[in-house]
């Protein structure tokens, strides 16, 4: 697969493509089943299969917020996009300027000069330009007139839901990791680098790999049963991911961090770069009156993770 920061990157201007386009981020079913269409549609017809995204994501430019949202880093993302079969990826730098492209020249311009798009494949929630002006209806009329082949494909439905980011993240939220997972078809996960974090793990007899990860939506505060990829090797875990409330005082500051403990697991990781895969939501993060009875309490988890991971993966 070849990944261009820009259309104007392209080293040669495809003349033959299906064209998809769309943010997908954390590429979950839905977005899989339009990639899936792609390929199977690129193959025939001979054509190149290509897929439009965006970085950063549209709503940093058009609605800033101070809270992450993102489901899966751009790099996550591109990497999963390649793993569905996609040849071509243009990462397109999103601005206020190019969020004012018309319609008209951006199917003009930009897909069929562009790309030497012949087809489109499209969510059934797609809309682009200024004011989101280019509708379906818009995007079909000025197909049509352009001798574009275009099809939408029709919202994915899983246990009655309609698969899409906005639900994953708000059962993300909720750190209901089952119900994320269904509908990202695969487990949600953090990759991140290990840095050397207070010890505090280490001084109690349960060392954590404390991860620095870029910015973008985390499960719920809480305790939760997961797995580590290190070395190509997959260890059960247990992860935390929240403040120490026991550890912080009122006058301090909170920093989120992901902490988490390999079982059985003696390897110096420090600098290596893992991703923590979540399967299950235990229990909250609290704040214990002492030392100890935060200790009693991790030993009550390390048991029944073992036991999950024993039991249920």
């Amino acid at each position: 697969m070849k990944v261009y920061k820009g259309i104007g990157k392209l080293e040669n201007r495809p003349k033959n493509s299906v064209v998809t386009i769309g943010n997908f981020d954390g590429v979950h079913l839905g977005h899989q089943e339009v990639f899936s269409k792609i390929v199977q549609k690129a193959q025939r017809t001979s054509a190149g299969s290509v897929a439009v995204t965006f970085r950063p994501h549209p709503n940093f430019v058009l609605r800033p917020s101070a809270e992450p949202f993102l489901l899966t880093t751009y790099d996550e993302k591109i990497e999963l996009i390649q793993a569905a079969g996609i040849q071509t990826v243009v990462e397109e730098p999103f601005s206020r300027e190019f969020s004012n492209i018309s319609p008209e020249d951006f199917i003009d311009k930009y897909l069929i000069a562009g790309l030497g798009a012949k087809s489109l494949i499209l969510g059934y929630d797609f809309a682009f330009g200024k004011e989101r002006s280019g509708s379906l209806d818009v995007m079909k009329k000025l197909a049509d007139t352009r001798g574009l082949d275009l099809e939408v494909v029709p919202p994915l439905k899983i246990e009655g839901e309609i698969v899409s980011s906005s639900l994953i993240r708000k059962y993300l939220s909720e750190g209901s990791m089952q119900s994320v997972n269904r509908l990202l078809g695969r487990e949600m996960s953090l990759k991140g680098f290990v840095w050397r974090g207070e010890g505090r793990g280490t001084g109690i007899g349960i060392p954590t790999a404390n991860l620095l990860i870029e910015e973008r939506k985390y499960p719920a505060l809480g305790v939760y049963f997961t797995k580590v990829l290190w070395d190509g090797k997959e260890l059960p875990s247990i992860t935390n991911v929240g403040i120490n409330p026991t550890f912080l005082s009122e006058d301090r500051a909170a920093p989120l961090k992901v902490e988490t403990h390999i079982f059985d697991f003696k390897e110096q990781i420090y600098g290596d770069e893992i991703t923590v895969k979540f399967y299950k939501f235990h229990r909250e993060e609290k704040k214990f009156a002492s030392v100890n009875d935060l200790l009693e309490q991790i030993k009550k988890d390390l048991l029944l993770a073992r036991e999950f991971h024993n039991n249920k993966i």
